[in-house]
């Protein structure tokens, strides 16, 4: 036996249809905030070349008061980040609305059927109830489902993966170059013979992961690298401000859903003894 009819059952549709298309839109307005502001392999790449430039030849870019790190991050990163969290918040709370409005549909049409039901109980009730609670409690958990979907309306983080790793290891591979550079003066320092300069070869060996470590972390404070860890740290902060804005929104949606199996057999129950 099923409580659906065929209103019913197309409305259900036409609410999931609607609910589809507006977790499509609000993935296709953040993935157009959130993708031209995540930092690339390439565009950390111009990056470190530009501060470079604004470094060694001032004159040859337009703003070379940008080779200070601080600077950047005031006038680039740090506005930049607020913007994309509050064009995210924006396009969550224009979402929400549009769910909320759906969601009361969706209400609508329940008490519907369950106002249906308990017009005309049959002759026994108690064994309807029960197939009002399992419609009820399938219902009501499609729609938590469905709420569940706001959360896949950010992109993927596989763009920003890649440079955070692109950008590591090109630090990497510049201090590796500057303690490279750095081992014939070290072996002309150790002086001696042969055996005492096959043994400093050994210690610079031996030490050389540590000596690439120790530059890696001073190419960290340094221009253009230090420019490299704002531009990331600025997205990563505003990616981690858009994944709490849609997770709370998420929890806001779903939470009206925990009540609603009671006060809907409750009203089953008022309309079964008001027609008794």
């Amino acid at each position: 036996m099923s409580l659906e009819d065929s209103t019913t059952r197309a409305t259900e549709i036409a609410l999931a249809d609607e609910f589809r298309s507006a977790i499509e839109d609000a993935r296709e307005r953040v993935q157009a905030v959130l993708e031209p502001a995540c930092p690339t392999p390439a565009f950390l790449q111009a990056l470190r070349d530009e501060v470079q430039r604004a470094v060694t030849t001032p004159d040859a870019v337009p703003y070379p008061e940008l080779a200070d790190a601080d600077a950047y991050w005031d006038a680039t990163v740090k506005p930049q980040s607020r913007s994309v969290r509050d064009a995210v918040e924006q396009i969550v709370a224009w979402l929400e609305q549009r769910v909320i409005t759906t969601m009361e549909v969706a209400e609508t049409d329940l008490k519907s059927l369950v106002d249906t039901a308990a017009a005309d109980p049959g002759n026994d009730p108690a064994a309807l109830r029960v197939l009002v609670l399992e419609e009820v409690e399938a219902r009501c958990r499609d729609l938590h489902h469905q709420m569940a979907e706001v959360l896949s309306v950010l992109p993927s983080s596989d763009t920003l993966e890649d440079a955070r790793r692109d950008g590591d290891e090109a630090m990497r591979a510049q201090a590796t170059a500057d303690v490279e550079s750095l081992k014939a003066a070290y072996l002309r320092d150790a002086g001696g013979d042969d055996a005492h300069q096959r043994f400093a070869e050994g210690q610079w060996s031996e030490t050389f992961a540590e000596r690439v470590n120790h530059r890696s972390s001073m190419l960290a404070a340094q221009a253009p690298w230090r420019h490299q860890e704002f531009a990331l740290v600025g997205y990563e902060r505003a990616r981690s401000e858009a994944e709490r804005i849609v997770e709370e929104s998420a929890v806001r949606l779903q939470a009206p859903l925990r009540g609603l199996q009671e006060l809907l057999l409750e009203r089953y129950d008022a309309g079964v003894s008001a027609d008794a």
